[in-house]
């Protein structure tokens, strides 16, 4: 739910009329017509109706209609081939030659068309899955809860004794846990770039005087910081306003008006009836009524629960929080850059308790993910120390002489010598990684399997493959199982589900909102643990991978999970899943699951009516991600690249 990440541009029916153009065999033809026939010359009365007449029943038609069908086929093309999925659009790219006029997949300076291979994967791309796959789920949350009770732990009040309630299970379909690992990671990503600048000022180069590497640095940091917050309210604000904007659209046009009944009858819809916007007598009360909304929607002089939130749409409430939240995490960074790290941290921790104190639990998430980026750029900035370091002393020229560190090469060898057989044989452009460490992958496995025995390992490389192991592997799996067991807290009567009694009696007094304290505590620690994994961007000759147990770093790591293909798409359309679920269900998803119990499975019996709500959900859930996608391209992608075109035209060079 933020624009701290490098988003693609989408090149979806952009330019499809330059195959005509570019084709040889229309030579110097005028773009979009066909070699024209002398026209027949006749002298009689008839000669005006002749090309009407004679040539639809005799000939090939003359007129100019059907010679223009080369330019009218794009210009249908492209809406229809935009309202596909981009993944989709990738796959029909890649088998022909549609994405040869595409900019985004031309290789620069080839005469052939290509398309170009995909971008690796960031150190931070888990991010962006983990945000994904909490958008989806609170977008489950929001249709499960209309028909089930999903508030309620396992075993609550001696009932719910459900699978899908139970600890871990339950997350899947919660959707407050996932607003708290929102905050988490938007505090993170806001946080990185400026937190880069100010370490990169603390630290001088050898190159350049302290004082002007400061004043460079500094000069980046307050740049970065302007151009954040000016294009922070765009970024958040514009795109609901316009997905508001298409509600009233549609119930103008009579859409909502197909479920006016069905939203808010208790046969079908059995736990949550959301609020099913009221259609007014006439457009122009409708758009008023609009334009309040928005305005009371960009609500920054409140903070009290829900300030701001819209009865257009009522899931778009923490799009408010995050904005004023975003800003004192501005100022907070303006008011700390100036302070040693450690000091730094010492403060954002204090006004976390502090704000803990005052049940600002957002601001809590959002500094907590700024502590932990700033843990993230200390350990990149003694990683890059340490490689020069490596470099001075192997004579000052990266790669000519690397340093091998023995007690490395044995936890590489004799750890996971099968995994790196093969890693290699599926990625072989992974020995690069490894040289840029300083060691290349034959050397590796020379050292590793000298005449097809393995190196006998010391003690030292023992123990310190077994600290290793722990350190990376062990700890933030113990980390990981207790976050999750924390985000699992139920959302009522948590004091009443084994397993919550004693925690939930742990709770201040003056806490009121019970489901609010140990979920974000979760969400913290949850990051803080999926971000100890190793990242499989990386081969396994990286740091990260060579001391986690093959097990861990193959098959049981969650952050191979959200960098996965899946998690990175609904990443990608995150922001746009928030916005669009609650449109779609209230016009198409309650009309599947209408037909679907009225038509095939009827309410009389729970069998039945789960029955029906599963059938629905087949149907349901694709659309969502569908309409999502096409948001995501045609809204959320162009507002990001209209608030930087804002601030370039607006920004005073200097």
């Amino acid at each position: 739910m933020d624009d701290s990440y490098a988003i693609k541009e989408s090149n979806v029916g952009s330019d499809l009329d330059r195959d005509v153009e570019s084709n040889p065999r229309h030579g110097g033809q005028e773009l979009g017509w066909a070699p024209r026939r002398q026209p027949h010359q006749d002298s009689s009365i008839f000669s005006p109706w002749h090309g009407l007449s004679i040539a639809l029943l005799f000939r090939r038609p003359t007129h100019r209609f059907f010679y223009k069908a080369p330019v009218i086929r794009p210009l249908l093309l492209r809406p229809a081939f935009f309202l596909l999925p981009s993944f989709l659009q990738t796959r029909i790219r890649g088998r022909t030659d549609f994405d040869s006029t595409a900019p985004g997949h031309q290789k620069k300076g080839g005469g052939n068309s290509q398309i170009e291979k995909p971008r690796a994967l960031s150190p931070t791309a888990y991010l962006d899955g983990m945000r994904g796959i909490a958008a989806f789920s609170v977008f489950l949350c929001h249709y499960f809860y209309t028909c089930f009770v999903i508030a309620e732990g396992w075993g609550s009040g001696g009932s719910n004794y459900y699978f899908l309630k139970l600890p871990f299970i339950r997350l899947f379909y919660s959707g407050p846990p996932m607003v708290c690992i929102f905050f988490v990671i938007s505090g993170y990503a806001l946080s990185l770039k400026p937190l880069k600048l100010i370490h990169s000022a603390s630290s001088t180069s050898p190159s350049s005087t302290p004082a002007r590497t400061h004043g460079h640095a500094y000069s980046k940091l307050l740049e970065t910081l302007s151009s954040l917050v000016f294009r922070r309210g765009l970024r958040l604000f514009l795109p609901p306003a316009i997905s508001t904007f298409i509600i009233v659209i549609l119930l103008r046009l009579g859409v909502y008006e197909w479920n006016r009944t069905f939203a808010s009858d208790p046969e079908f819809l059995r736990n949550v009836q959301e609020i099913h916007y009221t259609r007014f007598d006439s457009a122009t009360e409708q758009f008023v009524d609009w334009a309040y909304a928005v305005l009371n929607f960009v609500h920054l002089w409140d903070w009290d629960a829900f300030a701001g939130s819209t009865g257009i749409d009522v899931h778009l409430w923490t799009i408010p929080v995050e904005f004023r939240a975003s800003m004192v995490l501005f100022l907070t960074i303006l008011g700390t850059a100036r302070l040693r790290m450690r000091v730094r941290i010492g403060v954002i921790l204090g006004w976390c308790v502090f704000a803990f104190l005052w049940e600002r639990w957002e601001m809590c998430l959002f500094w907590m993910g700024t502590v932990l980026a700033e843990g993230d750029v200390a350990k990149e900035n003694a990683a890059k120390a340490e490689i020069e370091l490596v470099n001075r002393r192997g004579g000052g020229q990266e790669g000519i002489l690397p340093v091998v560190q023995p007690v490395v090469l044995a936890r590489t060898g004799d750890v996971l010598p099968r995994q790196q057989l093969h890693h290699q044989r599926r990625h072989p452009q992974s020995h690069y990684n490894a040289a840029a460490e300083g060691t290349s992958s034959d050397q590796i496995t020379s050292d590793t399997r000298s005449e097809g025995q393995p190196r006998p390992r010391s003690s030292s490389a023992i123990t310190a493959l077994s600290s290793s192991v722990v350190r990376t592997t062990f700890f933030p799996t113990f980390l990981l199982l207790i976050s999750l067991y924390l985000l699992s807290q139920p959302d009522i009567n948590s004091h009443l589900a084994p397993g919550w009694i004693v925690l939930t009696s742990l709770i201040p007094y003056w806490w009121t909102e019970h489901y609010r304290f140990y979920q974000p505590i979760g969400a913290v620690i949850f990051v803080y643990a999926v971000s100890k994994y190793p990242s499989s961007a990386c081969g396994p000759s990286s740091a990260s991978a060579r001391y986690a147990a093959p097990v861990f770093s193959r098959y049981l790591n969650p952050k191979t999970m959200f960098e996965s293909s899946m998690a990175q798409y609904l990443g990608k359309i995150s922001y746009a899943i928030y916005l669009v679920h609650g449109p779609v269900l209230h016009t198409l998803g309650y009309t599947v699951m209408k037909l679907t119990w009225t038509h095939v499975t009827g309410t009389e019996t729970d069998r039945q009516y789960i029955t029906g709500f599963v059938l629905a959900s087949f149907l349901v859930v694709p659309l969502v991600v569908w309409v999502a996608d096409v948001f995501w391209r045609g809204v959320d992608e162009p507002v990001v690249k209209f608030a930087r075109k804002v601030e370039e035209r607006v920004v005073v060079v200097g």
